[in-house]
Formats: C-alpha cells, structure tokens, sequence
C-alpha cells in the first residue's frame, strides 16, 4: 500500500527553501527535523511505492503531465520529485540527473521514506553499440547490466599489468517488471522501434565510455572493443542502470527495478537520434512505462 500523502499542489520556493537548508540530524544517514533527507528533500508521504527516474529535469516534466492530483518536491541539489496518480495509481517521477552516484542517492533517499514494497524504473538516454539499431529506437535492458570502472590503481603505479578499465559481472533487473516494460513499450512504440538487450553503465561520460581525446592520458582506445569481446550482447552504453540494478538486488527483496533507453547515437554507425524523434520517444516510452508501473504486483 501507498504512503504517498494526499497534498497536492507545486510547493513555495520559500517552503523548499527552508526545507533544503534546514539543520541536519544524523550524519550516518542525513536528514532534517521533519525527516527529509539530505539530498532529494523528501519525507515519508512524498514518494509513491512505483516510481519513474529519468535524468533530464525537463524531461520529468513533460512526463508528469500524465500524472493528476501532483505535489511537486524541489531540492537545493537539484532533484525534483513529482508525485501524483495514473490510473488512479499513486505513482513517482524523479529527475534524478547523471550518474552512478546520483541514482544512488535516490534509490537509497526513497527508500529510507517509502514503506513497503516498491518497483521503480529507470526511462534515460544512451549510446548504442549494435549497428543495426537505428538512433531513436528504446532499448529494454532485459538481459541486466555490467559495469564499467575506470581503475585508478592503473594510473598511480608503473605496474604495466594492471587493466585501465574492469568489468563486472551482469546483475538482472526484475524479471516481471522488465516483461511487462518490454511488453508495453512494444505495444505504445512498435516492434520495429524496440528492442532488448544487456546494457553497459560506464562510471563517467568520457574515459569509461570509451571516447578519445589528447588532452588526457585515458588508455581506452581499445575499451568498446574488450567490452564487446567479454560481453558479445551488449547494446547499450549509459552511467545509471547497473547502480538501480544492484541496489534493488541489495535491498532484500523490497524492490523490484527495470530500466529502458532512448538510443540517442549510434557509436559504430555515428548516426544521431533526430531532436523530433526523441521527444516523441520521451512520451511514448514514459507512457509506457508509467503503464507497466501500475500493473506491477508490489
């Protein structure tokens, strides 16, 4: 059942501005006198049990015109959470922004407010590694997530045998949540636009990925051709999705996650996902999503 409270209405920019530099309590895990934690300025009752993350502030709300009954929750640090019903469903849309260490924030912020069990869904941009996927299509990272880590221990020492990049082993999104994502965007896009496939989740936009320079000593010239000889399906490249992939698989069965992306290049053919075609992925998807968020059973 959901705790999201019944308030509605966007907040005053003096209420959020309270809120966000209010005194901390608890340093282990930060939050203020009415129990909104450090980052996202959320507290129990704001957040919904199925949430919507997406990293484009604009994007979050686009999106959250499907929603009715909306409150809306600013923090000094950027994220914005709307909260409201679809299908008469409690549901959450967070602009959680760029990166492994933001996902995490919100993952374990909501978390910690949220009672019960929850299923949240990650709807973002990548790059694509498969050359027949045209930029523009949605690709379901059905088959889970890898990391990729810059190793910094290659960079201090003169040790010549150690990698400049590792790894990980893939984790899995939830199995029901991921088919019904599939299943609905499949339905709202059409099978041509849609696709599934393990994702990769770099741990920076440039150097991990695999993106060359001469400014930087990055030793990655060779990093998208050793991730394809590891994992030969790989299809998409981004910086979140393996964090919300491993969280929910620490969370000790309280959450279930999925995540689907926008191909916004094409990093073998050098194709790029046209400004009209993304927005009207924007809506489809986050449609769809929203869709198979208010099916999932909690």
């Amino acid at each position: 059942q959901s705790t999201w409270g019944q308030q509605t209405g966007k907040m005053s920019s003096e209420e959020v501005f309270r809120q966000s530099t209010a005194v901390l309590l608890d340093p282990t895990f930060p939050h203020d006198a009415e129990g909104r934690t450090m980052h996202l300025a959320v507290k129990t009752g704001d957040v919904a049990n199925r949430v919507l993350s997406v990293g484009d502030p604009e994007r979050a709300a686009r999106l959250s015109k499907f929603l009715t009954n909306t409150k809306v929750v600013s923090s000094k640090r950027g994220f914005v959470t709307y909260t409201g019903l679809f299908q008469e469903v409690p549901v959450t849309i967070i602009a959680t922004g760029m990166g492994i260490p933001m996902m995490d924030f919100v993952v374990r912020e909501i978390r910690s407010v949220v009672e019960g069990n929850m299923a949240i869904t990650r709807y973002g941009t990548c790059g694509c590694l498969n050359p027949s996927i045209v930029p523009g299509s949605v690709v379901v990272a059905s088959k889970g997530a890898v990391s990729i880590s810059r190793n910094f221990d290659a960079f201090l020492t003169k040790d010549g045998d150690l990698p400049a990049y590792t790894f990980s082993q893939p984790v899995l999104p939830d199995k029901e949540l991921s088919a019904l994502l599939a299943s609905s965007c499949h339905e709202e896009i059409g099978d041509s636009h849609v696709f599934e496939g393990l994702n990769a989740t770099a741990d920076s936009f440039y150097s991990s990925q695999g993106r060359t320079g001469t400014h930087f000593d990055d030793r990655n010239e060779d990093l998208i051709t050793q991730l394809k000889e590891r994992y030969p399906e790989v299809t998409t490249l981004e910086m979140e999705t393996f964090q919300l992939f491993h969280l929910a698989q620490c969370s000790k069965g309280t959450v279930k996650a999925s995540a689907a992306a926008i191909t916004l290049f094409n990093r073998s053919t050098l194709q790029v996902c046209p400004e009209a075609t993304l927005h009207e992925r924007e809506t489809q998807g986050g449609n769809a999503i929203l869709r198979a968020l208010v099916k999932c059973e909690l």
